[in-house]
Order: structure tokens, then sequence, then C-alpha cells
């Protein structure tokens, strides 16, 4: 068995990104509280005392509960609970999706409690929850038992989607700050591309 068909491998960057995602929304949370640890910036204008303070919470919170989404995610997956490679492309994406879902409203809600334009605010959520609505969607079909033209549809945009991802997170690679979310995602999509080439996977998603 090569690297890239183990899923628990899989598992084991998973859990490295869910743990990573943590720590980067306690960061956020913290934020909050302290000067000058980062700077928000919403129309053009930097975000300071009250408005900072609940906007790196609200906005901290969302991304907190994402990871611990995350890094379940990945234990189910490195304990074997998730084995099968179509069901752990599907878990993966439907992820993908749930934790857009939370952020986007998280985000949102973090946005306009920090004084952000109402209007902008509700387009923007809104978009953000079709899309991933979209995505949970596009999950639930991946591992249905059916083999459908739609199927084949699917596996083609997701492999779309996953040559993307590599290619993003290799540019990430290039920034020092960047590095290691950058490997991360390099290694998690090409476990998903080396998933959706395998026999079984094509097989069930009728390519």
């Amino acid at each position: 068995m090569s690297f890239f068909d183990d899923t628990q491998k899989l598992g084991l960057v998973l859990i490295i990104v869910g743990i990573l995602s943590i720590i980067s929304a306690i960061f956020m949370i913290a934020a909050g509280f302290v000067d000058d640890l980062i700077n928000i910036t919403i129309d053009g204008e930097d975000l300071d005392g009250n408005d900072k303070t609940l906007y790196c919470v609200i906005a901290g919170i969302g991304s907190l509960i994402g990871a611990i989404i995350y890094f379940l995610f990945g234990k189910q997956v490195r304990s074997g609970a998730i084995s099968a490679k179509i069901d752990v492309l599907a878990t993966y994406v439907r992820t993908v999706g749930v934790v857009m879902l939370i952020g986007g409203i998280f985000g949102a809600a973090a946005a306009a409690a920090a004084g952000a334009p109402l209007g902008g605010v509700i387009v923007s959520a809104i978009v953000t929850i079709i899309i991933s609505l979209i995505i949970i969607w596009i999950a639930s079909k991946i591992n249905d038992g059916k083999q459908s033209t739609g199927d084949k549809i699917i596996w083609v945009l997701l492999v779309i989607a996953f040559i993307i991802m590599l290619i993003l997170s290799i540019l990430e690679c290039i920034t020092i700050i960047g590095i290691i979310d950058g490997i991360c995602g390099v290694l998690i999509s090409l476990f998903m591309l080396g998933f959706l080439f395998d026999s079984e996977v094509k097989a069930q998603m009728n390519m």
C-alpha cells in the first residue's frame, strides 16, 4: 500500500490540521483582548475597542467550532471508524461544507457586530450559506450507493477542485508563515486525488 492509499495517514494529517486550526482560533479570540496582537480591518478601517473584541470573539468561536469538527473527523479516519475511501472522501467534502457554513454564519455575525454595513453582510452570508449547502449536497451524492451521470459530473468537479487546492497549497508553501498549512493542504489534496482515481471509488461514482 502506497502512502497516499492509507486512510489512517490521512487521518493523522487531518488531526494536525485540526490542532493547528484550534490554536489559530484561540489566538483569534485572544486577539480581541490584547492590543496590537493582530489588526482587523473592515471597510478600510482598523477595528479597536469593543468592535474589535466582538469581532474576534464571535469569529473566533465560529473558527473554533469548525476546527473541533475537523479534528474529530481526523480522529475518526485515524481510528478506522471511517475507513472506506469513498466514505472518507464524502465525509471530507461534507466536513468542508459544514465548516464553511459555520464560519460564514459566525463571520457575518462578527462583521455585523463590529459595525459593517448590514446589506453587504447579509449578501455575503447568503452566498456563503448557498455554496456551503451545495457542497454538503454534493457530499451526500458521493457515497449514496447510486451510479448516475450526476456522479460523473461530481467526480470531474472534485478532481478540478482538488487540483486547484493542490496548486494554491503549493503557492502557500512559498511563504514562511503559511508553509505548515500549505504542506498539509498539499498532502490532503494528494490523498483526495488518489482516492478519486482509485478503481473502486471510480466504479462507485460511475466512472
